[in-house]
């Protein structure tokens, strides 16, 4: 958040530059408010674009294959552009190169979801994703298996496949064989 405001701080100076260009070259005939009013378009043009652009440049520091599972979507009042096209406040998404089948042939599939929201560090929460049964549970240090990669005592979450993660996950590896 501190560069988004340093970002705006250093636009609204350009932008004041180029009201004060404007007025030399009409020979003063603009008036004086010009260069507050380019200002305010430079740092509200710049915010917008901060905005929109920030999940492109956030993905390029992830893995190159990662698949965006779902978005959240921001719309406000106060920020009348996104009545007409919201911008993406958080996404979960997997890098299929970082899953992992807990045992060869058990069906369960070890993922590590990367969630990611605007002004916050980025959170990977692993999960084990059972494509044959169309469920889900987090993973955690405490987790045992069998010798088939089984989990032990583990709480799934009965989802079915219109559950974004498991049919992301599973109709990915369905695909891909």
């Amino acid at each position: 958040m501190f560069w988004s405001l340093v970002t705006a701080l250093f636009a609204g100076f350009a932008g004041a530059g180029v009201g004060l260009i404007l007025r030399t070259l009409t020979r003063q005939r603009l008036p004086k408010g010009i260069i507050p009013i380019c200002a305010g378009l430079a740092m509200l043009a710049s915010t917008v674009a901060l905005e929109y652009g920030w999940q492109d440049g956030t993905r390029s520091s992830m893995p190159e294959d990662l698949v965006v599972i779902s978005t959240r979507q921001q719309q406000a009042w106060y920020q009348p552009w996104t009545l007409i096209r919201p911008w993406v406040r958080g996404f979960i998404g997997y890098a299929p190169s970082e899953t992992a089948e807990t045992a060869p042939g058990s069906g369960i599939r070890v993922v590590q979801l990367r969630i990611q929201e605007r002004w916050q560090p980025q959170v990977i929460r692993p999960v084990l994703v059972d494509c044959d049964n169309a469920r889900w549970a987090d993973l955690n240090a405490s987790t045992q298996f069998t010798e088939t990669g089984q989990p032990i005592d583990l709480a799934w979450r009965e989802t079915g496949t219109a559950d974004p993660v498991v049919g992301t996950v599973c109709g990915r590896e369905a695909a891909n064989g």
